[in-house]
Formats: C-alpha cells, sequence, structure tokens
C-alpha cells in the first residue's frame, strides 16, 4: 500500500451514496490504488461550476447531516481496506475558503477614488468612494462588493515626476461622509480616497447550492487564515476524529486559482515597520502615474511583503493547523502572488501537476527546494485532461509518456486525476464524469481490469524513487543515492526511435529492473553500462555496492531461429461493457471499428480472440516469444489457460516459453478497447434527454438534467442507447476508434548463440 499512487477522488454536488462509497473504494484497492482525495466540487463542471438540473438528491448539500455521514463512511471503509483518504480543505478544487468567510474576511485589494481639484484657494467638496468591486475571475456571480474601509486620503501634485516627499496627507481633513475641507496650496492636484474592498475572489468550482455564496479567506491575515482553518478542521474533527491519522491523514491545497490580493487590515502598519517608510504616498504616486519608472522599488518592496504575508500568515498557518490535528499537508505551492521557492517547505508533501499532452515534467524548483528541505516525498496532479483530447479515450499506453516524465523530474507519489465518484446503479455506465475534464479514471472504466497492469507500473516506479536520497538529474534519467546502491530510472521520451545511454559500471554487475513486467535481468557491461531503450520504454539501472540475494536472470545471447504467423481466422469471444455477450467462431482479425455489423463497429468492452497450434520437441528446445502485433488498446495474454501477463504498450511481445506444451496449445488474447465507440454508436439514436450547453465538435456538449426515467429507475425511452454519461464528446459522425487485436500474431523460436 505505502508505494502505491492515490486518486482524486471527485464528488460531484449532491451525487453521493454509500453504495456507490463503498464500491469505489474496494474497486481502488483492487486495482492498486493507495489512497483518495476527496474534492467537493459542481454537479458539472466546464471551466468551472456548470451544475446539473434535477439531481436526484438535492438535499445531500455540502456539509449537511446526509453529507457528513457519508464522509465518515468513506473513512470507515478505508480504515478496513486498508486505503488513506483525504480531503481538500475548501468546496471546489481552488482554494482556501467556503461559506463562512464573508466580504470583510475575504481576500482584500487596493481601491481608491480621484478628484481632481485646482488650488490656492479652500478646497470644499465630497470625495466619493470607490465603486465597488466585481470579480472576473474563474466561477465569478457578477455581484458587487458591499464591504469597504478606507485607509487614507492622498493629494498628488498634477505634475511629472512627483516625489513622495510632495504627496500631502489628507485623511484627518475628510469625514466619515466624505466631505473634505482643506486650503489647497496653488496648482493643480488629484485627490485619492484610497480604501480596501474584498477582491470577490470565490473558491470554485463550488457544490450547487454555494455558487454566489463562498468567498476565499485573506491570505495574508493570520486572525483570518486561523478562522478558516478552524472551520475547516473543526467539523471535520466532530465528525471524524476517530479516523485522524489512522485512515484520515491528510489535508489538501490544489494549485492556486484564487487572483491577486495586495491588502489587508494592519498592513500599513506592517510595511512601515519592515520598509521604513509609508506605503500610502508612493501608493497614490503610482496610481497617478502607473509606467513612471520610478515606481519600480516601491512595487518590489510591496510584492515582497505580499509574498511574505502568504506565507507567514496564510500558508504556515494551514500548516500549524492541519499539524495539530495530527494530520498532513499536501499543497501545490504555485501560480499564486507568492513565492513557490520558499513556499515548499510548508506542506508535508509537496507537489507539482502534469497534463496527459504534456512532457510530465513538473516544475523543478519543487523538487530542487524538496530536496533541500530534506522533503523525500514529491508529489503531483496527475493526468489531467483536457476535453480536446480526453474523450473516454485515454489508456496507459497513452499516459505512460507522461508519468515517466514525471518520474524523471522528481516526482514519486501520483495523485491520478480523476477517479469520479460513482453514486448510481452499476447499469449507468460510464456515469459520472467531472464535467469535460479527463482522465477517466473509475471503477467504470472499460479496462479496469486489464489496467492494473498499469497501476502496478506506477507502483513499482514509485517504490524505488522512494529509496534513498535524490541523486543527479539528465535529460531522460534521474538518480537515487543510497549506502548501499544507486537506482537510476531512465526513459526513451522518443515514440518512434530507440534510445541508448552509457553510465558507468560499479563494482559489482549492474542490473536492469524493469517496471513494466518486474523483472530483473543483468546487465551486459565491462567498463560501462549501455541501456538500450525501445520507443517510450524505459527501465531502472541499479548498481549494487555489495552482494545481493534476490534472483536475478541472466538473459543469454540469442539468434532468432523462425517466426511462425499464427493465422488470420481466430475464434472471438465478444463481451461488450454493456449488453449481452456473443461469439463468432470463425473471424478474420480486423479492426472491429471498421466491419459493417453495428454491434461490431461499435463495440466497447472486451473481444477474447483464441487460436490453437501444435509444437514439437524440438520447437521447445529453446526459447519462444509471441508478438500480438498491432491492438487497441490492452491485451491480457492466456497460454494454455495461465495467465501471461498483461501487455498495454508497444510492442505487444513477452515470452511464453514457459506456459508451452509438446503437442496441442491455445493461446487466447483478450483485448480490451475504451469507450468512445459504444457512445459514438449511442448517437446514432435519438437521445433520451435534453442536450444542454453545446461547446463544439472538439470540446463537446453537456446533459442538461438528469431525466425522469433516470431519478424513477424506468426503462430508457430510447433503448438501443446503452452508455450514460453527463458529458459527451461525440456526435454521430465522430471519427470511431480503432479496437481489437489486427495482429499479426506471430512466434518467434529462439537458439542460444554459442
Amino acid at each position: 500500500m505505502e508505494y502505491r499512487p492515490y486518486v482524486w477522488w471527485h464528488w460531484m454536488g449532491p451525487n453521493f451514496s454509500k453504495e456507490g462509497i463503498r464500491k469505489d473504494l474496494e474497486a481502488m484497492k483492487e486495482a492498486g490504488i493507495g489512497g483518495a482525495t476527496v474534492f467537493n466540487i459542481a454537479s458539472a463542471v466546464q471551466e468551472t461550476h456548470h451544475p446539473m438540473e434535477n439531481n436526484p438528491w438535492p438535499e445531500q448539500t455540502y456539509r449537511s447531516d446526509a453529507y457528513w455521514e457519508a464522509l465518515a463512511y468513506a473513512a470507515e471503509v478505508a480504515e478496513e481496506l486498508g486505503l488513506k483518504i483525504g480531503l481538500h480543505n475548501s468546496p471546489g478544487y481552488s482554494t482556501t475558503g467556503g461559506p463562512w468567510i464573508d466580504e470583510e474576511k475575504g481576500m482584500q485589494k487596493v481601491v481608491y477614488s480621484r478628484t481632481a481639484v485646482k488650488g490656492g484657494t479652500t478646497v470644499r467638496t465630497v470625495l466619493p468612494k470607490p465603486e465597488p468591486t466585481v470579480y472576473g475571475g474563474w466561477g465569478n456571480s457578477g455581484r458587487k462588493s458591499v464591504f469597504y474601509r478606507d485607509i487614507a486620503v492622498m493629494s498628488v501634485p498634477a505634475k511629472a515626476d512627483a516625489s513622495p516627499d510632495e504627496v500631502i496627507d489628507l485623511t484627518d481633513r475628510m469625514d466619515a461622509d466624505g466631505n473634505l475641507v482643506w486650503d489647497a496650496p496653488k496648482g493643480r492636484w488629484t485627490i485619492f480616497r484610497i480604501g480596501h474592498a474584498p477582491t470577490l475572489s470565490n473558491p470554485h468550482p463550488l457544490p450547487d447550492e454555494l455558487i454566489g455564496k463562498a468567498l476565499e479567506a485573506d491570505k495574508m491575515n493570520r486572525e483570518v487564515s486561523e478562522y478558516h482553518w478552524d472551520q475547516v478542521l473543526g467539523p471535520l474533527e466532530e465528525h471524524l476524529g476517530q479516523y485522524f491519522g489512522k485512515s484520515f491523514t491528510h489535508i489538501l491545497i490544489d494549485s492556486y486559482e484564487a487572483g491577486d490580493q495586495n491588502w489587508t487590515p494592519g498592513f500599513r502598519e506592517y510595511f512601515r515597520r519592515v520598509c521604513g517608510y509609508d506605503p500610502l504616498p508612493r501608493i497614490a504616486l503610482l496610481e497617478a502615474d502607473p509606467d513612471n519608472p520610478r515606481n519600480d522599488a516601491f512595487r518590489e518592496d510591496w510584492d515582497l511583503l505580499i509574498q511574505r504575508r502568504f506565507l507567514r500568515e496564510g500558508w504556515q498557518v494551514a500548516r500549524d493547523k492541519v499539524h495539530e490535528k495530527g494530520l498532513q499537508l499536501f499543497w501545490e505551492p504555485y501560480w499564486g502572488p507568492f513565492s513557490t521557492t520558499e513556499s515548499v517547505y510548508v506542506p508535508d508533501v509537496p507537489m507539482g501537476e502534469f497534463w496527459t499532452t504534456g512532457s510530465g515534467r513538473i516544475n523543478e524548483a519543487i523538487v530542487d527546494k524538496a530536496q533541500e528541505y530534506g522533503k523525500d516525498i514529491v508529489g503531483a496532479e496527475a493526468f489531467t485532461g483536457r476535453p480536446e483530447v480526453s474523450h473516454y479515450t485515454e489508456d496507459p499506453a497513452f499516459l505512460k509518456h507522461s508519468a515517466d516524465g514525471a518520474f524523471v523530474s522528481g516526482v514519486n507519489l501520483l495523485f491520478l486525476h480523476h477517479w469520479v465518484h460513482q453514486p448510481f446503479d452499476d447499469r449507468y455506465q460510464p456515469g459520472m464524469g467531472m464535467g469535460w475534464w479527463g482522465t477517466h479514471f473509475s471503477r467504470h472504466q472499460t479496462w479496469f481490469e486489464p489496467g492494473k497492469a498499469f497501476f502496478t507500473y506506477l507502483s513499482r516506479c514509485q517504490m524505488l524513487l522512494r529509496q534513498g536520497k535524490l541523486g543527479e538529474r539528465g535529460p531522460n534519467w534521474i538518480q537515487r543515492k543510497l549506502d548501499g546502491a544507486d537506482i537510476w530510472f531512465v526513459m526513451n521520451p522518443d515514440e518512434t526511435d530507440s534510445l541508448t545511454t552509457v553510465f558507468p559500471a560499479g563494482p559489482q554487475p549492474s542490473e536492469c529492473w524493469n517496471p513494466y513486467d518486474g523483472s530483473i535481468t543483468l546487465a551486459d557491461a565491462s567498463d560501462s553500462v549501455r541501456v538500450s531503450l525501445g520507443p517510450g520504454q524505459s527501465v531502472f539501472l541499479v548498481q549494487n555496492k555489495g552482494t545481493t540475494r534476490y534472483q536475478k536472470e541472466v538473459i543469454p545471447k540469442l539468434k532468432k531461429l523462425e517466426t511462425r504467423d499464427l493465422g488470420n481466422v481466430w475464434e472471438v469471444a465478444f463481451a461488450p461493457k454493456l449488453s449481452d455477450p456473443f461469439t463468432l467462431s470463425s473471424f478474420e482479425l480486423k479492426d472491429l471499428s471498421q466491419c459493417e455489423e453495428n454491434r461490431l463497429k461499435y463495440f466497447s468492452g472486451t473481444a477474447t480472440y483464441t487460436t490453437r497450434f501444435t509444437l514439437s520437441p524440438e520447437d521447445l528446445s529453446g526459447w519462444v516469444t509471441i508478438d500480438l502485433g498491432g491492438l487497441n488498446d490492452i491485451a491480457s495474454l492466456t497460454v494454455n489457460g495461465e495467465k501471461v501477463a498483461d501487455l498495454w504498450y508497444p510492442p505487444y511481445r513477452t515470452d511464453i516459453t514457459d506456459f508451452l506444451v509438446v503437442g496441442e496449445n491455445t493461446v487466447a488474447v483478450a483485448v480490451t478497447n475504451n469507450w468512445a465507440n459504444l457512445l459514438i454508436g449511442d448517437e446514432q439514436y435519438a437521445p433520451d434527454f435534453e442536450w444542454g450547453e453545446d461547446r463544439g465538435e472538439t470540446m463537446g456538449w453537456a446533459m442538461k438534467s438528469f431525466p425522469e426515467w433516470f431519478l424513477k429507475g424506468e426503462k430508457r425511452p430510447s433503448p438501443d442507447r446503452k452508455g450514460f454519461v453527463l458529458w459527451s464528446y461525440f456526435r454521430a459522425d465522430s471519427p470511431l476508434q480503432p479496437a481489437g487485436l489486427t495482429g499479426p500474431v506471430t512466434l518467434s523460436f529462439y537458439g542460444k548463440i554459442d
């Protein structure tokens, strides 16, 4: 359990159930997942909250009795199963706030009004309050601020290059209603009424009933930070305290999306104390002439003190409060008005993130500083997928490249994004999604069963990458140093060409530990070790400084003697994900999406291809491998009734020598494809629900509301539609995905080179 990846477990609005909680957690354990972080977000998400209508359990609001009962049940089941769970601190996935934060406790910013006057006389005027703020960031409700507090009144001479000494503080000349009386010196002046108001930044994407009713907490104010974390942790301890430090282990802060903050009560005095001068005259000058380079030094001081307040009055408070409860803090410390490098020391597990379309590498500063601060575990939000690429089409082969890139950059704990909670009856599949976002891990995934091999791969990598201390890093490799060994993880980022990397030989024979199949082999080396990898492959090179007791396989030098094609006609047993199985006794290998029959063209599920062949004693005098050729998307190979391997990355080739017998042999290849073709097949028929917003062919469209037949558990009006999704990426004419086994399937026979 210790080295398994975690998942982000999104609970979508009021859609959660105890039955679904147990099934999800049992599936996680079965699949090879070690823990989960609960997020409470909107019933549907696009860029931010975009809720569904007609949810089946609208009374199950955030922090209702039903909610606390469900969350406590999750902790109970996790304890039973040996899993670890945690919670994102705020509703939504960003950042720190909630319905307990009002405008006064919210993030603050400097606001001002300006009034031009002519001096040389007594000026009597009313200085208007600054305009109310309106938040323009993610999830905004369009509301205008009400809370406002004056800070100061400053008068700036209307001339170029005015200095702070020329700015006149008129704060005591204005009454509470904004009436100003001032014997103004000659000249033209601009009077700034300066105050602070809430930015109105809000957590997002919020559970449906909280939209427009929650704000981000002031992150520069210790009192407010303590209040926020008391509101997070107090009720949580009341309902789940018995699981703290057992099955409930951590609190998460996701990446920062709360926008800027530049003020908090008491900040003027703090600035004076630290910097030795009053910031208000310079704020007035900055607003009067924002492009003047004379303001640059003040901007730097202001930014630096904002960063310091965020760190000391916000993030450190978070850590201390979480630790008081015996929990750990996980945090992605970037994208905000604070220093990432200084913030890495705050969380127990600092985290980065990577998306499926990138290299997988996270911010190197996080890894470097984690090493400096003695933090051996570096986490990452893993495989976040945009709607243009995450169409229920993701598979382990697609995900491997970014996973390896993350490992090479220094990550050794993945948090898979996402494993959405499935609260409904299992006949509704793929079921709940996180709106249009991917990647679609869940117990309803078509490749859930063979995909366990991918999770095992991730666990093997994380286990070795947690040994010892971080050593050197190169473009395609990373080192871990132990007292008794050096470990390198090496990847080939090129998915078309091979790569050879050379390492110096160690005092003992070097070993290749293959996380794909778990094998350990002795490397071929003399003065140096050459690690040769095919496209997209990866391996661990282990150099022990002493002797070891575990078994190592010595691979002899072999020569290929013969290759045999197992033929193009196979018996195929089809197990569609959502309909009755059927068998074709004689099926010619081809891409299922190119077939004429709808049950093949729109097939999603597992098709098991079986054939038989005969071997002589001479055939088994050496080594035999099987190559499955082309397939989509993942295969489970069985020979003579014994499981050989799950093959999820090309080439789909493995040694089957030990499974073969003289005489007749049976090979069965169970190939599982993704959801796409079934869902495209559904679009050939009329919808039995109402479509909502259409975001275009590359992004998809939303189910507007849960249909009545679904709420009542009735038969669906369009019985030919098999899948049930809240976000569809497909149209009737969307291109089908390649599916099934296409081959050619061959056996290769090898003999030892003398």
